[in-house]
Parts: C-alpha cells; sequence; structure tokens
C-alpha cells in the first residue's frame, strides 16, 4: 500500500531519496517509533530505518495520514529514536 502525501510531502520525498514503498514501511514497520509533533498537534513524527538503515523522519498528518514532509532525522532524535526503541 503506498502512502498518501501532501504535495510538499511528495517533492521531499523525492528531493531526498526516500520512496514510497520505503516510507510505508516506516509508518508500519515493527521498529517505528512514533510521538506527537512539537509543532503541530494534529501532525505525529514516525522514527524508523529504512533502505540504507538511515533513522528518517516522517511527518504525518493524524486526520488523513498524509504525508507532510520526510527528512533524515537529526542527532537529537536519532538517540530519542534509540531509546524509545530499547525502552
Amino acid at each position: 500500500m503506498s502512502p498518501k502525501f501532501t504535495e510538499h510531502g511528495r517533492i521531499r520525498a523525492t528531493e531526498r531519496g526516500i520512496t514510497p514503498e520505503e516510507i510505508d514501511g516506516i509508518l508500519l514497520g515493527a521498529d517505528t517509533v512514533v510521538l506527537p509533533s512539537n509543532s503541530d498537534d494534529k501532525a505525529s513524527v514516525a522514527y524508523g530505518k529504512a533502505g540504507n538503515e538511515a533513522i528518517w523522519a516522517v511527518i504525518f498528518n493524524l486526520e488523513t495520514g498524509a504525508v507532510i514532509t520526510v527528512r533524515r532525522a537529526d542527532k537529537k532524535e536519532r538517540r530519542l529514536y534509540e531509546q524509545q526503541k530499547n525502552s
């Protein structure tokens, strides 16, 4: 199943070289950590690994499920992902 995207989300995924299949794997993955967004109460962030084992942040709309944007997780987010995954 391919995830839904906003226009911005599709553009960013393409620019950053992550496929819809990889994003779907993050959204549905057993090792995925989902946390509320700090900046938007209608969004959550799914942290997970894809492809080259980089940890990605997939920001998605809670109401529609659409991917708003996608980017590599920063250092703080990678640390949080590892802590949440191992707890």
